[in-house]
């Protein structure tokens, strides 16, 4: 099957690309069937089990059974306080920035915890934050968070009022107590209404591989990812025929009946 087009998948903390890989098993099989390449980017912070700040990642990182973990960002301060007090390096945005030129371009951006919170924040505006061109990197189709969370250190508050973010599927586990509902919630109210979407499961914090659930959110990207099509090509034809401009029309049937899809496992 000809490919529809590359994922960019973001890892959480203590993590790396292999255990990501593994941990999205299911999802990453149903998308390579529907012609998706995933491509697994490794977090460049290395994480030292013996300084960790808490006890939560502490039990993620022994959860991981593997010496090589890897962050987006660390902390700077433990406790409570840790979840405000940390900073993305230069090196890591650089990283980004040349891993998108050599990898991509990238239809979409996959995240889990951290990794879904620097993926909302680069959702943002992903040419601005690094540096890219738009041949380089189009406009982004679809973003999708796993237990992410809203990135709250000021210097990164003014990107989520850009209003230039790709529609979302924000997806919640009400059992999760490693990333509180409140946080995700944050990100979810970043998006317009119209551009945002919520899908929870009963369990904690992990990405579930059931049928049901990997069918959801595949129905959800091919949806989404044929609207934006759509909506792509009209504005082509537009500016191409200034003087034929139509209002776009609506949904078709099957798309909608793919997006009605989405809801409560």
């Amino acid at each position: 099957m000809a490919s529809k087009g590359k994922i960019l998948m973001l890892h959480g903390f203590v993590q790396s690309d292999r255990i990501f890989s593994a941990k999205t098993g299911g999802l990453r099989k149903n998308l390579k069937k529907l012609g998706y390449e995933l491509s697994y980017a490794n977090g460049p912070e290395v994480v030292d089990k013996s300084k960790l700040p808490g006890a939560t990642e502490q039990a993620l990182a022994e959860e991981a059974k593997s010496d090589d973990l890897y962050g987006w960002w660390l902390r700077k301060s433990s406790g409570p306080s840790g979840l405000m007090d940390y900073e993305i390096q230069q090196s890591t945005l650089d990283y980004l920035r040349n891993y998108i030129i050599e990898n991509g371009p990238f239809d979409g951006i996959i995240g889990f915890s951290q990794g879904a919170g620097l993926g909302g924040y680069l959702s943002q505006d992903i040419r601005g934050i690094l540096g890219l061109t738009e041949e380089q990197q189009p406009d982004l189709k679809f973003f999708i968070s796993f237990s992410g969370f809203k990135l709250v250190p000021e210097q990164y508050l003014a990107a989520y009022s850009r209003n230039l973010a790709p529609p979302s599927l924000h997806v919640l586990g009400e059992m999760d107590a490693v990333v509180s509902e409140e946080r995700t919630m944050a990100l979810f109210d970043a998006w317009a209404e119209e551009k945002r979407h919520m899908l929870k499961h009963p369990g904690s914090h992990f990405i579930p591989n059931s049928k049901p659930f990997v069918s959801q959110v595949c129905n959800w990207i091919q949806a989404t990812v044929a609207e934006e099509n759509k909506e792509a090509a009209e504005k082509k034809e537009n500016q191409q025929n200034p003087k034929d401009n139509k209002p776009s029309g609506s949904l078709d049937d099957d798309i909608m009946e793919m997006m009605n899809s989405i809801g409560k496992m």
